[in-house]
């Protein structure tokens, strides 16, 4: 094109633009008073209108032209509606697909988007509104407005104030505007003060019994110098927060806003309104802050919530939801007082219900009330956002604590991805385990964390009228927190959670981004504490046990039962400081309480993963893990120590761990010529860590295990790296040196690394694996070696957050090599799944796999399914895989077509009794001959009768259908705390006759094989 010919067909549009963008500008320097700021255009989506009356939808296009209006006033240049309108589909009376409305206003040039809702019940109406940054996809905050029908108009206003506040500079503006002179008998009430209530956060009021009620909160006359509120019919009444009003101890500054009342939470980096008609939540990537006050006096931890130390405690009642609408306001109302004293840390609970038939709890052992609803409270003390305490409770008080890494990963599900992972997959199609805990992909379980670990800790509880409250006292012995001069205060990483299974609800003190990897760098900031007790902790557990165990003697026939045998043996605990322990046990009764879960053992390839289950090997296990899923410590292997010893904690920076044991296990061979008969093996890990930045750290590992001339050592370094908000790289690099006097000496490599991509919806990860043929841990699990490996998954998630959360697809493509260069494996899987509201989830899959075995290549495809149905009495979960599978025969494998289901059935007669039902299914079908080479059933009854938070009493039936097996198990538990602990249990254990000696018993009844009476009595010492 010619150069004229450019200036007439192209000026005039372009010079047009010009006009329009100089008129734009014109018009807001103008209209915006001194001192506002530009934001960047704000698109304004259709408002939904929630009720889903007809009736109702004019009210949609009044909130959104007053919101467009009032944000010209404030200087905001808004979108034109109409084009969203246009680019959004369905029409404005259903709720726009978020994503679609991110895209849209991208498109639009818009910086920010309003999406939001509104739902009328009688004469009153809520507004919620979320303000996205459309550049980076995610909710940058919230907003709640409360009113009665006839006050919308101010309703609307308000709700152009909260946008406006979330405004990067809108704050300054409508403080501004506040400050303004009022119009002659305008109150502050009329200018807006929050109500108590439901969005009533910066309202203090004393928690429920508090003036000597029953279960309903009694709101208390201010103390001198605090805000007070009430609703009087339709109007609102009440008086402003005054900064630094006499009386206002501790009064702090939170950002651009302050706070009243000693103790009183504050939100750093965000301005809270002093007044209005709701509240709004803070954004993802502001961090909030609160204060915790000291209490002069310890509460009675009975959960009555009827101490004078709540009166005033620190106050929190501003909570967003997680899932299933992420930064949305909790559908519930949520309150949680707290303070401390030198010796411990003091919180009292109230979960309110609008509807409290939706409400579960239920009276259960410890660390079992992953199916209730429940409250929690998370400390990172250290700050450095790698590991946080976690400790819950439920409406009638039972508790349940864990540990969360930076991760979310646990020692056992790291182990079977491991597994998994290095083994090519069969028809059963088992998805790939993510070796974690955290928030699901829905969100809706709250966070997750290796409840392996135990801590001191008392709580109640109680269910009142409109819900349940509770009350919780966490000593500082423990915890483990950095040393500080007894005047410097302590600033510890915090976070506060709630879990509405009924509603698929997961609610958060501090807003969890899912366009962020991770939790702990999302948690906010609790100061305030000082002075804290420095005694050192010192536990000492003697634990006495007694047996009387009997069996079968196949070659007489007869059952022996020798006489009875008791055992002493003794753990010692001593806090070298607060932050660093010391652990000692002796001749420890290591038999195992807990069962493993049954697994299928016919005809498996590689080695089956068995959870470790003693208590002194559990407790800080974390320490030891490594940064991919290779396991190099599996305390199993370590089979009957006669001493252990542990040091576990921090110094600095860097984390430290070290266990050494002594198993007598090892010596008892058969041969008595051996010259290692009689001995022991000598194990030792060591562990170091050093913390580089949030959820970042390099590491080194050490693990040797001696048995006489023999030995395996490994030795190698680790890292884990966090990359922006979004991005993590993990390596690790290790090399094992092995002697056996069958094998000889070997030496050789291991390295793993993996980058992972986790995001609000897309996802990918990438990882690679080189293990050599002559690498070996005989301290961890390894099911398989001499393979490089390579694999890649990609994942995206759509979030309707309607009756349908969140669902999405991922793919994912594997191959595996030996290291002479021949393709041992190659899978291709494809999944879908989906999330709905009332804790209903759905996945399936699709794999077409390569297995290489005994020099054959096995082509296989799979289809599997999988299914979750969670209700308050019932609970149903599920799956099937069907395809082709291999019968792993040395000398001659071939493929045959196999079927596998399992299903856990769990029921809630009444809030004291749980009973479970698990299935295991496994069958393999030779289309050759037209038979089946076997049928696995495995059949597991469990049901709990809780009489007391402390006593319970447990039955287990067993039934496998191939080794025609039948056990029954009683235990009963009287249970103090996590140390001092009572049990007495029977164990009977029966087979087929004809499989136990088809001579000697040449029936089809069931012969006991084994029986166990025994008991076990432990006592806690602390000082």
């Amino acid at each position: 094109m010619k150069d004229g010919e450019w200036r007439r067909s192209c000026a005039p549009r372009y010079l047009r633009r010009l006009a329009t963008v100089a008129c734009v500008w014109l018009a807001v320097c103008a209209g915006a008073p001194a001192g506002a700021q530009t934001t960047g255009p704000v698109a304004i989506a259709p408002f939904t209108n929630v009720s889903r009356m007809p009736a109702d939808d004019w009210i949609s296009d009044g909130i959104t032209e007053a919101l467009a209006t009032d944000l010209w006033g404030l200087g905001v240049t808004v979108a034109d509606d109409a084009a969203l309108r246009d680019a959004l589909d369905p029409p404005a009376s259903n709720p726009p697909p978020e994503d679609a409305a991110v895209a849209a206003s991208r498109v639009l040039g818009a910086r920010w988007l309003v999406l939001g809702g509104y739902q009328l019940l009688g004469g009153e109406i809520r507004i919620t509104a979320r303000l996205f940054d459309v550049a980076a996809g995610i909710v940058h905050g919230t907003a709640k407005i409360d009113a009665p029908l006839d006050d919308l108009f101010q309703a609307q206003d308000e709700l152009a104030t909260r946008i406006g506040e979330l405004l990067p500079g809108g704050g300054n503006v409508v403080a501004e505007r506040r400050d303004a002179p009022r119009a002659r008998g305008e109150t502050p009430a009329e200018r807006g003060s929050a109500p108590v209530g439901r969005g009533g956060g910066a309202v203090r009021s004393r928690p429920p019994g508090a003036l000597g009620g029953g279960g309903r909160r009694a709101t208390a006359p201010p103390a001198e110098g605090e805000g007070f509120a009430e609703r009087d019919g339709n109007a609102v009444t009440g008086v402003l927060e005054l900064p630094g009003a006499p009386g206002n101890r501790g009064t702090r500054s939170g950002g651009g806003g302050n706070q009243a009342g000693r103790g009183q939470p504050t939100t750093t980096g965000q301005r809270r309104s002093g007044g209005g008609l709701g509240g709004f939540a803070a954004a993802p990537n502001v961090q909030r802050a609160a204060t915790i006050g000291f209490a002069a006096q310890a509460p009675q931890i009975d959960g009555r919530l009827d101490d004078s130390v709540w009166e005033t405690a620190t106050h929190i009642t501003e909570f967003v939801q997680v899932a299933p609408i992420e930064g949305a306001p909790g559908t519930e109302e949520t309150e949680v007082w707290m303070a401390y004293d030198r010796d411990n840390l003091y919180f009292a609970f109230y979960a309110h219900y609008s509807d409290p038939g939706m409400m579960r709890a239920n009276r259960a052992d410890r660390d079992e009330i992953r199916g209730d609803d429940r409250m929690a409270i998370l400390f990172d003390p250290f700050l450095d956002q790698q590991r946080a305490y976690q400790f819950e409770v439920n409406g009638y008080g039972v508790q349940s604590d864990s540990l969360v890494n930076a991760d979310g990963s646990r020692g056992a599900s790291r182990s079977r991805s491991m597994m998994s992972r290095s083994s090519s997959r069969s028809a059963s199609g088992t998805s790939r385990s993510s070796g974690g805990s955290g928030l699901s992909n829905s969100g809706q379980f709250g966070i997750r964390g290796d409840d392996s670990w135990n801590a001191l800790f008392t709580t109640s509880g109680r269910v009142v009228e409109d819900g349940w409250t509770a009350e919780m006292a966490i000593p500082f012995k423990s915890l483990r927190y950095p040393q500080r001069a007894a005047a410097e205060t302590h600033r510890w990483g915090f976070q506060i959670t709630r879990v509405i299974r009924g509603k698929s609800e997961a609610q958060a003190w501090s807003p969890i981004s899912r366009g962020v990897a991770g939790q702990l760098t999302q948690f906010g900031i609790l100061d305030g504490l000082r002075e804290l007790s420095r005694s050192r902790n010192l536990e000492i557990l003697p634990e006495l046990t007694g047996a009387q165990l009997g069996s079968l003697d196949t070659n007489t026939g007869a059952f022996n039962v020798p006489d009875p045998f008791g055992d002493l043996g003794v753990s010692v605990k001593y806090g070298l400081t607060p932050n660093l322990t010391a652990d000692f046990t002796y001749n420890p009764d290591f038999s195992q309480i807990e069962s493993d879960q049954p697994q299928i053992e016919t005809n498996q390839r590689f080695a089956l993963f068995y959870p470790e289950q003693r208590p002194f090997f559990l407790e800080g296990q974390e320490i030891f893990q490594t940064a991919t899923t290779l396991n190099l410590m599996h305390t199993r292997t370590v089979v009957d120590p006669r001493f252990g010893g542990k040091l576990t904690g921090k110094v600095g920076n860097t984390t430290l761990g070290v266990v050494v044991a002594d198993d007598e296990a090892a010596g008892r061979l058969d041969d008595a010529g051996d010259p290692r008969y009689g001995t022991t093996a000598q194990t030792v890990v060591g562990r170091a860590r050093y913390d580089l930045y949030p959820e970042s750290y390099l590491g080194a590992i050490m693990t040797s295990r001696q048995f006489g001339d023999d030995y395996n050592r490994v030795g190698g370094i680790d890292g884990r790296f966090r990359l922006g908000r979004t991005h993590r790289f993990s390596f690790l690099a290790v090399n094992s040196s092995t002697r056996d006097r069958e094998f000889g000496e070997t030496t050789a490599p291991a390295f793993e690394a993996d980058f992972i991509r986790q995001g609000r919806n897309f996802g990918y990860n990438a990882s690679y694996s080189d293990i050599d043929p002559d690498f070996w841990t005989q301290t961890g699990f390894l099911p398989r070696v001499n393979l490089r490996q390579a694999s890649t998954t990609v994942s995206y998630r759509w979030w309707p957050e309607s009756t349908l959360i969140t669902w999405g697809p991922s793919l994912t493509y594997l191959r595996l090599f030996d290291h002479s260069g021949v393709l041992q494996d190659e899978q291709i899987q494809t999944t879908t799944s989906f999330s709905f509201q009332r804790n209903i989830s759905i996945t399936a899959n699709a794999n077409r796999d390569l297995e290489r075995f005994g020099e054959v290549d096995f082509r296989k495809t799979g289809y599997g399914a999988f299914g979750v149905i969670s209700a308050r009495l019932l609970s149903v979960v599920g799956g099937f895989n069907v395809g082709d599978g291999i019968f792993y025969d040395e000398t001659s494998p071939y493929r045959g077509r196999l079927t596998s289901a399992n299903f856990l059935i769990s029921g809630r007669p009444t809030s004291r009794w749980r009973a479970e039902l698990t299935g295991i299914y496994n069958k393999f079908f030779n289309p050759l001959a037209g038979t089946d080479v076997y049928n696995v059933q495995i059949y597991r009854f469990r049901s709990t009768y809780q009489f007391t938070t402390r006593m319970l009493v447990r039955y287990i039936a067993e039934h496998n259908t191939l080794a025609r097996t039948l056990g029954n198990n009683v235990l009963f538990t009287y249970r103090i705390n996590a140390g001092t602990v009572a049990y007495l249990g029977y164990d009977d254990r029966y087979r087929q006759g004809r499989l136990i000696d088809e001579l000697r018993f040449p029936h089809d009844r069931f012969e006991r094989t084994n029986r166990a009476v025994f008991g076990k009595l432990s006592y806690l010492f602390r000082y």
